[in-house]
């Protein structure tokens, strides 16, 4: 017995100093380097041109819905931007693409790979009956208590905005980049984005283009993003989750509700739906949020500090919180989100089929058909068929490289313009239009340049949306930046 204490006291004395130089090794936080001189910007002439962007009705509903409208707003808002960046547009070749924009500034080296620079021109609805819980009115675009309001200020008019701004101002300079940079502006990012920047990668891809790196909205530089790092960091979305529409219809007998049968369509429905959720996809911290703790772990107190950085051994719990949270749970696996469910058309008739509609959200390590497999696995019923629906499908993303040297050059732009703030790699649960890329783009980044906070996060596709005047200055110079320095 003496012998077994004194090995499960050497094991214990072991782990622990494991854990101890682990966590020393994390160190403090990196020492800052010397930043280059600040672009000055004056953010308040930016959010004019914002506050104008935003009165442009550019609204996507889908399903055609109101299109003749939108599509006379994007023209209208077309003619908007070429009066107000007229050296921009002068510098650049403009291909208009259905009613999205392409934009080619050729740089002086050709041989080298070209980047792109991404936003979208559409915006969502406004939730009706919720308008006059705004504020300000969502569409005049008003200039008010440090921000500017109003639906697209954030997603996506404020990134738009300040890219035009910046290569506006790069133009009237007399600036040639150093690689041909292309812009792309899509007009439907908000109901998939097929026939916007959908259409531009494939012709961009039909004449053998291939991006070295691509720029689009997702990730944000967040305010203390969690307990114990009382800094911002910038989260730069690395990849994007998959996305996939499955229906369910399960078939019974119909007839008389007076005479109902153990056959019941409704019941049958209900026990497959049960079963989807009740058995969820593997679930498991991967290498990007290893990755994101890794950055985030010296700007952390001891005790968090050390939790992180023995993920061999903390492993486990951290990911039982993780799960705990809607938020972060996401990151970790595929979701499965029951959306929609029709059946009977009256209180008396059963029906002979009931329908529901789940949506998944793809991890890394699942693919379309994996999920197809295993939900049919699952529900284990040849009286239930599972479709899927093929103009809502897309593959999770691959993940791109912070490391290599696309990675780095961007990390460097971020660090150099936001006071050496640390970057952290994400995977964003939303799908943007930079996925229509992939196939024809080394790396691909997803980055809003402005501050957030939980408040703001809501805002998004949510009431009051609006974004803070003094993030406009500095974001304009992040883009500046990242043009400037192109090798």
């Amino acid at each position: 017995m003496k012998r077994i204490l004194i090995g499960v006291a050497a094991v214990v004395v072991i782990v622990v100093a494991i854990v101890l130089v682990r966590t020393a090794l994390v160190g403090a936080p990196p020492p800052l380097e010397a930043s280059p001189p600040p672009i000055s910007v004056n953010s308040m002439d930016v959010a004019k041109h914002l506050a104008a962007a935003i009165r442009f009705k550019t609204i996507s509903y889908g399903n055609g819905v109101h299109d003749d409208q939108k599509n006379a707003q994007l023209d209208a808002f077309r003619t908007w931007m070429e009066q107000t960046y007229p050296a921009f547009h002068h510098a650049a070749t403009r291909e208009i693409i259905g009613k999205s924009l392409l934009f080619t500034w050729k740089g002086k080296n050709p041989n080298e790979k070209p980047i792109l620079l991404m936003a979208h021109m559409d915006v969502v609805p406004v939730v009706p009956g919720t308008a006059k819980d705004w504020a300000h009115d969502p569409f005049r675009g008003d200039i008010a208590d440090g921000f500017v309001w109003g639906r697209g200020a954030i997603d996506d008019k404020g990134c738009l905005i300040t890219l035009l701004d910046a290569a506006e101002r790069l133009a009237q300079s007399g600036f040639t980049p150093e690689r041909t940079i292309m812009f792309a502006f899509g007009q439907d990012e908000e109901v998939g984005g097929r026939q916007g920047n959908g259409q531009i990668a494939k012709i961009l891809a039909a004449r053998h283009v291939h991006f070295a790196w691509v720029l689009d909205e997702g990730g944000a530089i967040f305010n203390e993003p969690f307990p114990g790092v009382q800094q911002s960091v910038a989260f730069m979305a690395v990849a994007e989750k998959g996305y996939l529409t499955l229906q369910l219809i399960a078939h019974g007998t119909g007839g008389h509700s007076s005479r109902p049968t153990h056959d019941l369509a409704i019941a049958r429905l209900s026990d497959a739906v049960l079963k989807v959720v009740n058995h969820p996809f593997a679930s498991g911290i991967d290498d990007v949020q290893r990755e994101q703790f890794s950055v985030l772990a010296p700007y952390m107190p001891f005790f968090q500090k050390m939790i992180l950085s023995n993920l061999w051994l903390t492993g486990p719990i951290v990911a039982g919180m993780l799960e705990r949270n809607p938020e972060t749970a996401a990151m970790m696996h595929t979701t499965i989100a029951p959306t929609m469910i029709s059946g009977g058309v009256k209180d008396n008739v059963l029906p002979p089929d009931a329908t529901a509609t789940i949506n998944f959200r793809l991890h890394q390590r699942d693919t379309i058909q994996s999920v197809i497999a295993h939900v049919r696995k699952v529900i284990d019923d040849p009286r239930v068929d599972v479709r899927a629906l093929t103009e809502t499908q897309d593959e999770a993303s691959k993940v791109s490289d912070l490391h290599d040297a696309n990675g780095k050059f961007v990390v460097a732009a971020i660090r150099d313009t936001f006071n050496g703030i640390p970057v952290a790699p994400l995977v964003t649960t939303g799908a943007t239009d930079s996925r229509h890329y992939l196939p024809i783009a080394d790396d691909v980044y997803r980055l809003d340049p402005f501050h957030m906070g939980p408040e703001d996060m809501s805002r998004i596709h949510g009431t009051n949306e609006r974004l803070a005047i003094g993030d406009i200055g500095p974001a304009v110079a992040f883009y500046m930046r990242l043009m400037q320095n192109l090798k």
